[in-house]
């Protein structure tokens, strides 16, 4: 999976609040904390130091998003939340496959969002580790990720009952993840057509390695959702604890959304797979075009080598030479004529 890991700057110990009061973090990291409470109208942010004491507010929903974490980070969340070391050294590590851990009170998500890149290039994507309690939701990933930046503002905007639903806050982060790879597959798939009809162009504009990036790119594509389907599976049994009943409509949609894309990432897969076949059927079918037509010529070549080459023999009376200009216009006329016998046969026999 192409997936893309900033250079980390060197830690500090501790974990500092930005000047908003709600950014803040280590050179490593920066951490952003939003809170909403019942009743409130907005979010508010507050200072990484307040998370555990937050946490243990009644009704209180939290939101941490850690961007670059270090190790100063990951203590920090284990000291707060208490977190698994186990599931911390994933995060640490990185490059891990999509999934979900089940741990006592929480869960550990592991997602890759798309990242923007140049049109017709290989898709990137970054990891992004969620950890999931009863009242908040914890998001780490490397560098910025737009649609993390969308679930922001579509959390900020939702209704102010559903916004204190810790299942509706992790569908609003999941789904605004899955909805940004709709557009790089509806791109793609214009792409591929474009592709297949510039095969059987005379002139065609076709890149075979545009072909091949596009199935990488397909690749890399069902590696990062495949497995989210067991993910939402999760989510979505009725024995957890962690999620209520009124969230479960919205896991049912996000698997939808998950289904829906698997399957046009496989159609566009055959699509792939079948443009390469016929970019290779177009180019033994042009090589063959290519081979009749030099046959043709060939024979045509030593229809004028046998007669003129046999002119050129050294005779004791050599033919026609007593009719002089004439006999020369007889020999390159009936030459001419055989050639012109083979061009027609070669035509009716569609080698030309």
């Amino acid at each position: 999976m192409s997936t893309r890991r900033p250079h980390k700057k060197p830690s500090h110990a501790h974990a500092q609040a930005g000047p908003s009061g709600g950014a803040g973090g280590s050179e490593s990291g920066q951490i952003i904390t939003r809170v909403t409470r019942p009743g409130a109208g907005t979010c508010e942010r507050i200072r990484p130091a307040r998370i555990s004491d937050a946490v243990r507010e009644p009704g209180a929903l939290l939101w941490v998003d850690v961007q670059d974490p270090g190790p100063a980070e990951l203590e920090m969340l284990r000291e707060e939340l208490g977190f698994h070391r186990l599931a911390l050294e994933d995060v640490a590590k990185q490059r891990q496959r999509p999934k979900v851990d089940e741990y006592p009170g929480y869960f550990f998500v592991v997602m890759y969002a798309p990242l923007p890149s140049e049109p017709g290039g290989q898709l990137e994507t970054v990891e992004l580790d969620l950890f999931v309690g009863k009242n908040y939701v914890v998001t780490l990933h490397q560098g910025e990720i737009p649609s993390l930046q969308d679930a922001v503002t579509r959390w900020e905007k939702t209704d102010p009952d559903l916004r204190e639903q810790v299942g509706f806050l992790l569908h609003t982060i999941a789904d605004s993840v899955i909805d940004a790879y709709f557009p790089i597959v509806d791109a793609m798939e214009d792409r591929l057509d474009e592709l297949e009809l510039s095969l059987f162009t005379a002139h065609q504009g076709f890149d075979p390695k545009e072909l091949l990036a596009a199935k990488r790119s397909l690749y890399t594509l069902r590696k990062a959702i495949y497995p989210l389907r067991e993910v939402f599976n999760t989510f979505l049994r009725r024995d957890q604890v962690i999620f209520s009943p009124e969230t479960y409509p919205y896991f049912q949609d996000s698997y939808d959304h998950v289904l829906r894309l698997l399957d046009i990432i496989d159609v566009e897969r055959d699509m792939a797979t079948g443009a390469l076949e016929a970019q290779l059927s177009v180019v033994s079918n042009r090589l063959n075009e290519t081979m009749k037509r030099l046959t043709v010529v060939a024979i045509c070549v030593a229809i004028l080598g046998a007669v003129f080459g046999a002119w050129g023999m050294n005779f004791t009376e050599v033919p026609l030479d007593k009719m002089g200009l004439t006999g020369f216009i007889t020999v390159v006329s009936g030459t001419l004529v055989l050639v012109g016998v083979v061009l027609l046969i070669a035509r009716h026999l569609d080698f030309l």
